[in-house]
């Protein structure tokens, strides 16, 4: 769905993993302020994922994408013209560490069905705050999950190769990863491989404090704020701030060359 009907306003674009919770990316809705909103439905499967959403991208926008969902977002970013891109709990490969806990939850999946596997997921994809006050949060969440999707998308991500060389192809746009503190399913390291792909050093890490990997629905508040100032400011991402271009009839700055040795 697309919110707003100005066709002169920028769209967001939210590409869902396929646990995000229930409400997905709409608690961005209420201050989307100038932009237009545009929500794709989650797919259990990378190559669900990247046929689902071709073609339904509106071209010249803005990409968040959750979980594994920004791979399939890096590789459309260029079809789409993508002006830049926002990925919450970000992984490009499963290492042993993650395919671990991917065997976990698919040993607790098969064992236990959907409950089994969200009584191992909830400590992995959760912060303390969540855990002790959400409750009701989880069980929501837990309501909506699909025990035959949840087992197509375990195999998928096990199947799953290095997925980093595409992240080469984002020339001239700017990436912003955002993992919450207590991230113990893709922990910090995911994500600073993924900046260290990104061209020209164009990559961002921010953490969210209190936050496991849903940090946009855990910490919502501070998640909203970093996606309107990533999105609203991304060309600085790119060139610098304004104040630091040249005007137009001044020379370019020098640049620093360093001397030959001798």
């Amino acid at each position: 769905a697309i919110v707003c009907d100005d066709e002169a306003v920028e769209t967001i674009t939210f590409l869902p993993g396929y646990l995000s919770p229930p409400s997905g990316f709409r608690l961005f809705d209420e201050s989307a302020g100038e932009y237009k909103s545009q929500h794709l439905s989650p797919y259990p499967s990378l190559e669900g994922q990247l046929a689902g959403w071709a073609g339904e991208i509106e071209p010249g926008g803005h990409l968040v994408a959750s979980f594994e969902a920004g791979i399939a977002a890096v590789k459309l970013a260029l079809e789409v013209g993508a002006k830049s891109l926002l990925w919450f709990s970000p992984f490009a490969r499963v290492d042993a560490a993650l395919r671990a806990r991917l065997l976990s939850l698919q040993w607790a999946l098969e064992q236990g069905g959907r409950r089994g596997f969200a009584r191992v997921a909830a400590p992995l994809a959760f912060g303390g705050l969540m855990l002790d006050r959400g409750r009701d949060l989880i069980g929501a969440w837990e309501q909506r999950l699909d025990e035959e999707g949840l087992a197509q998308w375990l195999e998928s991500l096990l199947a799953m190769g290095d997925e980093r060389k595409w992240l080469r192809t984002l020339q001239g746009v700017p990436v912003m990863t955002i993992v919450g503190s207590e991230d113990v399913c893709t922990p910090m390291r995911y994500a600073h491989e993924i900046t260290e792909w990104v061209p020209d050093l164009k990559g961002i890490l921010v953490t969210l404090e209190g936050a496991g990997h849903f940090s946009f629905w855990e910490n919502p508040r501070e998640a909203t704020s970093l996606l309107k100032g990533f999105v609203s400011r991304y060309q600085e991402f790119l060139n610098g701030p304004q104040e630091w271009q040249p005007d137009e009839d001044e020379p370019p700055p020098l640049r620093f060359e360093p001397e030959s040795p001798a």
